[in-house]
């Protein structure tokens, strides 16, 4: 949309998109997507649709029954009453009046007529349901069974699918239908019937007594499952598995209630990639509950599997008290060093997001043992100088940017250690800067002597920055940054896409370009890390956003608006280390607007600058967000330093 919208030789097109308001917060990808194209010079116009007034329904009642607005006032004010002005209940209420008897045409007058007396004593009462149950009751009961059974599938269903439910040829399928069809209930297409509105689904699905409910629904899951070829299974995985999960307490077979399991473990895994976290959950706790202790026995996949996805959806909703409990179990429970890895990697990313480093740092070290390997949280400058010179002896006669060209790692146990090295990289940045040498220089070297991964090409960028600060050559530095980058483009590896990204552009690209040019990679690194559910790199690139905001003087009032919105987020995904940062960046915008107290202090009516530093000096592990509040502090004009005095340095976050 944005491309079609901001092409300068596209002159007559218009696209109209809708969406429910409550739906969308200031974080969600269409708001920011609609800002950019506003600001590329998009004419977009947003139209706010509101329920009809009185007025407006004496106006539609007056046209469709041509008589004077005067005339059809009673009738409008009753029909608002009734509908408090929902078009569709509007509409849909004024034909129940006529197909009622209570709407009708007198010929020899000429005109329409109503008696409001009669209407009252009708009894209608303000539920829409209830209307449509009215209506739908008047139908022939070949009709209405057939509804019910549509009703089950929910707003529309292709005829494929509706098919397999009726059990019967498509042509009576469709002659039970017609008359749903006439009357307007339901939409027939070219290949699937679609209710009128999600109320006539309604009103159709609670003809169906509750208590038959339950197997209804499990008898059209499983035949929905049987039906549905393995290749296309996960792809119609949801309407599946929304069937089954209504009726699974009817279920015993030990067999049946395991299948049932796998399949909402796959609707886990595609709600997750789909990044709706919260279904994902729904679907995996439904598939946990189906199995009891016994099944870690004989069936330690299955079980493993749906436990370690939700954990990690649990992180991903900043449900940690969740997750952490979780992780621990199944630390006691992995039994092969594939799922060791998985549950340290989910581990570390826990504490991480707790600020809580020195945790991460222990759960690493005692991976890194149970490997064979006894490191020090603390090396020595020789420990770190012999691993960064390993690396040198292994590159060779060979040049850095020919190390692009390596093959891809083929051993997954030598995937799963990098992944694992990953996830340490930020708690090392936060506790040691010697223990985060040895962890980036052994990556490296991992990658030389096995071939590259997605882990590798964060490792690059990340030796790439400490080449020239800790290891004296800024030279090899940036070209082992742009290394990293360029496998992440040319190579496809984009797991780490976000990290890398914003570890490229906050250090490593000011260092011979200018800082502005960094900031389309801070906002990809958003948009990738938002994607894949990488939370803590979405956050932190959004403080370094706002650093570069304020590094290459954009309008202060723009940079706060930018800035509250991504605390938002981060308070959102509850990342108490962003949240300090942002609070502090907001500070210093806020005071160099006038907008606090007085000029200098960040104190306002909404943020107390005693409590804050209070908190800040509370806890050791928030020495990174303290350290960057009183360099914002001090960077108000006329405090030592300045405000320009290293802006473009400071990158809160491992990048």
């Amino acid at each position: 949309m944005e491309d079609l919208l901001t092409q300068p030789d596209v002159k007559h097109l218009m696209l109209i998109g809708a969406y429910r308001d409550n739906e969308v917060d200031p974080t969600h990808p269409l708001v920011r997507k609609l800002q950019d194209m506003r600001q590329a010079g998009a004419l977009l116009q947003d139209i706010v649709l509101a329920p009809l007034t009185r007025e407006d329904l004496e106006q539609l009642i007056a046209d469709a029954l041509h008589c004077e607005r005067g005339h059809a006032g009673p009738l409008a004010a009753l029909v608002h009453d009734k509908t408090t002005g929902n078009p569709f209940f509007a509409i849909q209420f004024i034909s129940a009046l006529y197909e009622e008897g209570l709407l009708t045409f007198d010929h020899v007058e000429g005109r329409w007529s109503w008696d409001l007396h009669r209407i009252h004593a009708k009894g209608y009462t303000d539920n829409v349901v209830d209307l449509m149950v009215r209506k739908l009751t008047r139908l022939v009961p070949e009709t209405q069974n057939a509804l019910k059974q549509l009703a089950c599938l929910g707003n529309s269903a292709e005829f494929t699918m509706v098919r397999v439910v009726y059990q019967d040829s498509m042509e009576h399928m469709h002659a039970q239908l017609a008359e749903a069809v006439g009357a307007g209930l339901i939409l027939r297409s070219n290949d699937a019937y679609h209710f009128l509105h999600d109320r006539v689904q309604e009103a159709a699905y609670s003809l169906i007594p509750q208590e038959l409910r339950a197997e209804a629904h499990l008898r059209i899951g499983m035949l929905m499952a049987s039906h549905t070829p393995p290749d296309k299974l996960e792809e119609g995985i949801f309407e599946i598995v929304n069937q089954l999960n209504r009726g699974t307490h009817l279920i015993t077979s030990i067999a049946e209630r395991e299948r049932i399991a796998e399949l909402n473990l796959m609707a886990g895994r595609r709600a997750k990639m789909s990044t709706a976290y919260a279904s994902a959950l729904t679907y995996l706790h439904a598939g946990r509950g189906l199995l009891t202790d016994e099944t870690w026995n004989h069936n330690y996949d299955l079980v493993f599997s749906i436990e370690c996805l939700l954990a990690e959806c649990e992180l991903l909703t900043t449900d940690m008290a969740a997750a952490e409990n979780r992780l621990s179990m199944l630390a006691e429970r992995a039994n092969s060093a594939h799922d060791i890895a998985l549950v340290t990697r989910l581990r570390l990313t826990l504490y991480t997001a707790v600020d809580r480093s020195d945790r991460a740092v222990e759960v690493f070290l005692e991976y890194w043992r149970g490997r064979g390997t006894d490191w020090s949280p603390h090396p020595t400058d020789e420990e770190v100088w012999r691993e960064y010179d390993h690396i040198w002896s292994l590159l060779g006669n060979r040049q850095i940017e020919d190390l692009v060209d390596l093959p891809l790692i083929t051993n997954p146990d030598v995937v799963d250690v990098l992944d694992v090295f990953t996830g340490v990289v930020p708690p090392a940045l936060f506790t040691d800067t010697r223990f985060l040498a040895l962890v980036i220089c052994r990556m490296v070297s991992l990658s030389l002597e096995h071939g590259n991964s997605d882990g590798s090409c964060y490792a690059y960028v990340w030796l790439g920055m400490l080449a020239g600060p800790h290891f004296g050559n800024y030279q090899a530095g940036f070209r082992f940054g742009k290394l990293g980058y360029d496998l992440v483009e040319e190579r496809g590896l984009h797991r780490y896409q976000a990290r890398t990204y914003m570890s490229f552009g906050t250090l490593i690209i000011p260092w011979t370009r200018h800082v502005k040019t960094a900031r389309e990679l801070q906002r990809r690194c958003f948009d990738a890390a938002n994607r894949i559910g990488d939370l803590t790199y979405a956050a932190y690139s959004l403080n370094v956003l706002y650093t570069n905001f304020l590094a290459t003087g954009d309008p202060l009032a723009e940079v706060q608006r930018e800035a509250e919105t991504g605390l938002e987020f981060a308070t959102n995904v509850r990342f108490g280390l962003v949240i300090d940062c942002i609070t502090a960046q907001l500070g210093l915008i806020r005071t160099l607007r006038g907008l606090t107290a007085r000029f200098g202090t960040f104190s306002d009516e909404r943020f107390d600058e005693l409590q804050f530093e209070r908190h800040l000096a509370s806890d050791p592990v928030l020495a990174l967000p303290e350290c960057w509040y009183w360099i914002r502090k001090s960077d108000t004009p006329g405090k030592a330093g300045g405000l320009m005095s290293g802006t473009a340095s400071k990158a809160v976050g491992p990048g």
